[in-house]
């Protein structure tokens, strides 16, 4: 008598790829591996197709989600490079995907209390006292440029990227960086409002004297309610 064959259940099916995916899976890969560097321009649909030994269809294909993705730009007459894959270049599709959905925008700012909190306490222990200064000389010139959102806004980014670094963890940076500027379409309205900036200039000054005071709990603390005035600022220009 023959022994009952056992059932087997696997956790999901094999899906097959079509042959677009696989050619941005290839692109993908070079440029993980550093093979394709920002800047590098890309052979032509034809060169591609015949290198790939894929149709020309195929590589349109994903060419234009390479696009999308923002790993690859066109440029005005002609021809494809890989793009310089910062977080403005990598971020375009969730940001667009962010500007439909309310409720990701409140995960977005919750994502960023936890990280910024986080951030602030490890650079109160390591960041170095220039930086310390850097971050002053910053405060004084946001309170003069505290009537030009446009100014005010790329000094408050230079003020998060040296608290950024000074976690002196280069992985929180990178987060650090990719969140901020997925939050900054929506910030460009929201400073606009009348005491949005005044407010994130106290949080600021604030943020500081915890970090000159080297207290991990008080700069974890600031940063956190720097990131919800920031959200509930945010939100009520989405109301109006």
């Amino acid at each position: 008598m023959s022994e009952p064959v056992t059932s087997i259940e696997f956790d999901a099916p094999i899906v097959r790829e079509s042959v677009a995916e696989m050619v941005v899976r290839r692109i993908l890969d070079m440029v993980k591996a550093g093979v394709l560097k920002a800047g590098d321009a890309l052979p032509p649909e034809r060169d591609l197709a015949v290198s790939l030994n894929v149709s020309r269809p195929s590589v349109r294909e994903a060419m234009r989600g390479l696009t999308v993705l923002g790993v690859v730009r066109t440029r005005q007459g002609g021809g494809a490079y890989i793009s310089d894959l910062g977080p403005d270049a990598l971020l375009g599709p969730i940001q667009f995907y962010l500007s439909l959905e309310d409720m990701n925008i409140r995960e977005l700012y919750d994502a960023r209390s936890l990280i910024e909190s986080d951030v602030a306490r490890r650079a109160a222990v390591n960041i170095s006292d220039a930086d310390l200064d850097r971050l002053e000389a910053l405060l004084t010139e946001q309170h003069e440029t505290i009537s030009d959102p446009i100014a005010f806004r790329k000094s408050d980014y230079a003020f998060h990227e040296i608290i950024w670094i000074g976690s002196n963890n280069a992985f929180l940076k990178r987060i650090g960086e990719s969140l901020n500027v997925l939050g900054l379409e929506f910030r460009k309205r929201a400073s606009e409002r009348p005491g949005v900036l005044e407010q994130s200039l106290r949080d600021h000054r604030r943020l500081l004297d915890a970090l000159r005071a080297r207290d991990a709990n008080a700069a974890a603390a600031a940063a956190e309610a720097h990131m919800q005035n920031v959200y509930q600022s945010t939100i009520s220009q989405a109301e109006d």
